[in-house]
């Protein structure tokens, strides 16, 4: 464990000394001339503020977007068309300059069970296009692709938002497109440690017939909204992830957020003024969530394709106290036949996770994740009864910010996986990220 735990202080050593300087800033701070800060917390993550400007369409809250825009729009109709309206074209615009941001990816790993135990490979991994902004009042976009070391086109999120569909309190939005699910009060895509269970592992077992997941990037559309600043709601309807699914997934969330700045960041109805320390927001947010679907197993010895039908239901927690974030979510999931060797037996779990954030420093942000899958798995030697198995994940991790737009992450793992066989905690990849955004 010596060896391993030194072996990654010098890769992280290393790359911090490797990382250079970028005097490129992502377009929101190039529009709004403000600092990544303002929004995020160790970019991608949101504080309160970023939260806000999301939910508010990426736009500043209590309708002053007008008034702190630094780079003005490019008008597409007179504001005198809205008048002649259904006679003219509703008038929109696009940004001033290019709302397109550049993030250089690199990646270095060290595995203790796998040689080469260093390896480089993942230097220079990806260059990430990130397109984001508005295209006139109550309409907003987001694009998101990726060119890999190995020359493919990764393509991400990718969506429209129709913000305000009824009134102008953002009580009804809508996004089409490849989207995150909006299942908790918090985003497992936006955080300092990726790679969560809750989201993207499917059931746990050697012979899985079905293997779908909540993950994060799905196709499809979603309402959302707001009300009184505290309540947040969404719903919304997918392709699904994960082996052929035989119909659509359905999903819902409901969030009520105690404290701290409001859901839609007004206050009084005015936008809050800018603070010296924007990660602070002692608050409590508690969340339920539903998300149902149905897949195809595809066809059995007698040539018929059974359904597997699934649901999971849950809820999640989203605490700040001072510099703390602790937030987290249980997830109780229910697989009707996800085998085709096992007709009729159905299969539960219960997945939960919770994590800490610490922000001693604006640019030096540690945190730690435990998480646990406690579920059931089909039998190999007797295909008609299930075996039960507790897995569970430590994942360390410290993100370095060594310019606003320039963030070093040393991540590492320890999982014990009994459904594969392992019975104590092992340590894993130890990953070294470098994320530089212009």
């Amino acid at each position: 464990m010596r060896q391993f735990a030194c072996a990654a202080l010098l890769v992280g050593t290393l790359l911090v000394l490797v990382s250079h300087e970028s005097y490129g800033i992502p377009a929101f701070a190039r529009k709004y001339k403000t600092s990544c800060a303002t929004c995020h917390n160790g970019y991608p993550k949101l504080n309160a503020f970023g939260e806000a400007f999301r939910r508010n369409g990426y736009q500043f809250p209590g309708g002053t977007d007008p008034e702190v825009i630094k780079e003005e729009p490019v008008s597409l109709g007179a504001e005198g068309n809205k008048k002649a309206f259904p006679e003219a074209i509703w008038p929109g615009s696009i940004p001033g300059s290019s709302p397109i941001s550049i993030f250089l990816n690199g990646e270095m790993d060290y595995n203790p069970k796998v040689d080469p135990r260093f390896t480089f490979g993942g230097l220079g991994s990806s260059i990430e296009a990130v397109a984001g902004g508005t295209l006139g009042e109550d309409l907003s976009f987001w694009g998101q692709f990726a060119l890999t070391g190995e020359g493919t086109v990764e393509l991400n999120r990718i969506f429209v938002i129709f913000s305000n569909l009824i009134g102008e309190q953002y009580a009804l939005n809508m996004r089409v497109g490849v989207i995150e699910p909006s299942l908790f009060s918090f985003s497992t895509h936006r955080a300092w440690l990726e790679g969560y269970w809750f989201t993207t592992r499917a059931l746990s077992t050697t012979t899985g017939d079905m293997g779908w997941t909540i993950e994060e990037t799905q196709k499809g559309i979603e309402l959302n909204g707001m009300a009184k600043g505290r309540f947040g709601w969404s719903a919304g309807i997918v392709e699904g992830f994960g082996a052929a699914h035989s119909d659509k997934d359905y999903y819902a969330h409901v969030t009520y957020k105690f404290g701290g700045l409001p859901l839609d960041g007004v206050v009084e109805g005015s936008a809050p003024a800018s603070a010296m320390q924007p990660y602070v927001d002692n608050s409590v947010t508690v969340g339920l969530f539903g998300y149902a679907g149905k897949g195809s197993l595809g066809p059995d010895s007698s040539g018929l394709s059974p359904d597997n039908k699934f649901a999971m239901v849950g809820g999640d927690v989203n605490l700040y106290y001072d510099r703390c974030n602790l937030f987290g979510g249980v997830g109780f999931r229910h697989d009707g036949q996800p085998y085709l060797a096992g007709a009729g037996v159905g299969i539960t779990s219960t997945l939960w996770f919770a994590e800490l954030d610490v922000t001693v420093f604006p640019w030096l942000l540690p945190g730690i994740r435990y998480e646990s899958w406690m579920g059931e798995s089909l039998d190999p030697a007797n295909p008609g009864k299930t075996l039960s198995f507790t897995d569970s994940q430590i994942v360390p991790g410290v993100v370095f910010l060594v310019r606003p737009n320039v963030k070093v992450t040393l991540r590492g793992s320890f999982a014990k996986q009994a459904s594969l066989g392992d019975t104590k905690l092992q340590p894993g990849q130890v990953a070294v990220l470098m994320t530089v955004g212009m």
